[in-house]
């Protein structure tokens, strides 16, 4: 498969306290058998931030290492880099001609127009459009405990933190419950971290998301070094250098929105903020049913080419795409496979996508487009290159959930 990667599923563990299991997961470029195990190379995490008034991806490197579980033969998304070099994108892109000659003269046309097989298109743009906010964890949970016992042995900073809490407020009125709720916690999160960074330290459990990991660390300046993951425990013993450490770095507005855009992407401050913040808020809520499976089966929660025998689905998954709709085209699911066009989708993902069925009828309109989106630009008229190196563009249609 050309420009493919691998999704790495390690594991399963045990969850905390006694959780479902979960499995780690990340991309990597290269997965060698070695020793009864899989080594994986140049191993990398998707983060969020914000560019341009929209989330975008960037990876994140991790530790090489040798792990027992899967790796699936995937699309190298554009935010991989590959020895160092991320693939240019190729974002915007409309039908080319040897594209455009195929949907009218080949049984690919044929196909693409299958009502089934068109709204699976469909699907797989709303997941590409979705997977800014769907790569961020939630490094937050636990938090509420968290900030309960570190108002009991700092009274006095966790007072200044619910002071800059009612402040955001005053000056962030128009964002909606959802985000108010997710913005109050941030911020208490941040200066909680800030403050243990300077007079304690925290414990963190391996995080799902990057690769079992547990947290990647940030330089932010002044000394500063921020640990985001998820936190279990946490404990102080301050002194008088370090208390003056903490407030000194706890009044630095600069410091805590570093802090903070570690922890969960922030759109910068300006015209507009409070509204694409609330949108990407209700978007990110509505996204944990997808976040939960991908972290709790053994398969990726967007297949790419996986198919299986004998009308047999995977558990969690349903059919999108009947064997009938292909052989009614001359073809079959291993067609599909060949096209990176699965079959199934994932229970949650079919839900949030039936929610969003209007959408997906507006997009389903433009046949060519779709097909542009998935395949790009077709090099023969007789292949379809399945290198999806296209821009992770979240558009303000994607904003569009209810909390």
């Amino acid at each position: 498969m050309p420009g493919s990667i691998y999704l790495l599923k390690a594991g399963p563990v045990s969850g905390e306290a006694g959780g479902p299991r979960e499995f780690f997961f990340a991309w990597a470029e290269r997965v060698r058998p070695q020793r009864g195990l899989l080594r994986a190379e140049n191993i990398q995490a998707p983060i969020c931030s914000w560019e341009d008034g929209i989330p975008r991806l960037h990876g994140a490197r991790l530790p090489e290492r040798e792990f027992s579980g899967y790796a699936y033969r995937m699309p190298a998304p554009s935010w991989f880099e590959r020895d160092g070099q991320c693939p240019a994108s190729l974002g915007g892109r409309r039908p080319g001609p040897a594209l455009g000659r195929l949907l009218h003269t080949s049984p690919l046309g044929r196909l693409c127009r299958n009502p089934e097989v068109l709204l699976a298109l469909a699907q797989d743009r709303l997941a590409l459009e979705l997977a800014p906010l769907l790569a961020v964890p939630d490094l937050l949970a636990g938090e509420d405990r968290l900030f309960r016992d570190w108002a009991v042995e700092r009274p006095g900073a966790a007072a200044h933190a619910m002071s800059s809490c009612e402040e955001i407020l005053r000056s962030q009125p128009e964002l909606r419950p959802a985000a108010r709720q997710i913005r109050t916690r941030l911020r208490l999160a941040a200066l909680r971290r800030i403050d243990l960074a300077a007079v304690g330290r925290e414990v963190f459990r391996p995080c799902p998301a990057f690769f079992g990991e547990p947290h990647l660390g940030y330089d932010l300046g002044r000394g500063l070094r921020l640990k985001a993951g998820i936190v279990r425990m946490a404990n102080s013993w301050p002194s008088a250098e370090t208390e003056a450490g903490s407030e000194s770095w706890r009044g630095d507005p600069e410091l805590i929105l570093a802090a903070e855009t570690r922890l969960f992407p922030l759109p910068p401050p300006g015209p507009g903020s409070d509204e694409l913040f609330s949108g990407a808020a209700d978007a990110w809520l509505a996204l944990e049913p997808l976040r939960k499976f991908q972290a709790c089966t053994a398969l990726p929660v967007f297949p790419h080419s996986t198919v299986y025998p004998h009308g047999h689905v995977p558990r969690g998954f349903r059919i999108r795409i009947s064997p009938g709709a292909v052989e009614g085209c001359g073809g079959t699911y291993l067609t599909l496979a060949a096209a990176g066009l699965s079959p199934y989708i994932a229970e949650p993902f079919d839900d949030l996508c039936r929610q969003r069925a209007g959408l997906l009828a507006e997009w389903s309109r433009d046949v060519a487009g779709l097909a542009a989106e998935k395949w790009g630009q077709v090099p023969a008229p007789c292949a379809i290159s399945t290198d999806d190196t296209r821009s992770d563009k979240l558009s303000r249609a994607g904003f569009a959930w209810s909390a």
